[in-house]
């Protein structure tokens, strides 16, 4: 404009390391981050349907509990990058804590779902099984450690 120099940053500018752009570190974060992925969008895909066909086999509790004790155990695995090393009660809280705001937001997507309805007792039951899936990847892995079995 001017004969101004003026920063114009573009992505190929940006410094990447070699091991963030390398064909085994983006495999490592799809096998790490995928199956979080694809678990959060089969519960924003199921809560999207009016009626789950074998949800009425099972106590609403019991099936909400389940779904985010998975949840739970593949977000601290995600966010701890792999099962292999320690839990830190850092990772397990913000994985908790994700899990309870993906619980919120998927009550408030239920209450636009036609025969679907917003419940805090689904909320309460979501946290119940997220908090029981960590608490059992914390100790499990605690038994695993004092067996030799890192």
């Amino acid at each position: 404009l001017d004969d101004h120099p003026v920063a114009h940053h573009r992505v190929r500018d940006v410094p990447v390391p070699s091991a963030v752009m390398s064909l085994g570190g983006i495999l490592h974060r799809i096998w790490i981050w995928g199956p979080l992925v694809a678990y959060v969008f089969l519960i924003f895909y199921l809560s999207g349907l009016s009626q789950i066909p074998w949800a009425p086999s099972y106590p609403d509790y019991v099936a909400h509990s389940t779904e985010y004790m998975g949840l739970a155990i593949l977000t601290a695995r995600a966010l701890n990058n792999g099962l292999l090393r320690p839990f830190t009660a850092r990772t397990l809280a913000l994985a908790f804590l994700l899990c309870l705001a993906n619980a919120v937001i998927d009550e408030c997507y239920q209450y636009f779902v036609p025969d679907r309805f917003a419940d805090v007792r689904d909320v309460l039951s979501d946290a119940a099984g997220a908090g029981a899936g960590l608490l059992g990847l914390r100790f499990s892995r605690r038994l695993l450690v004092r067996g030799g079995v890192t």
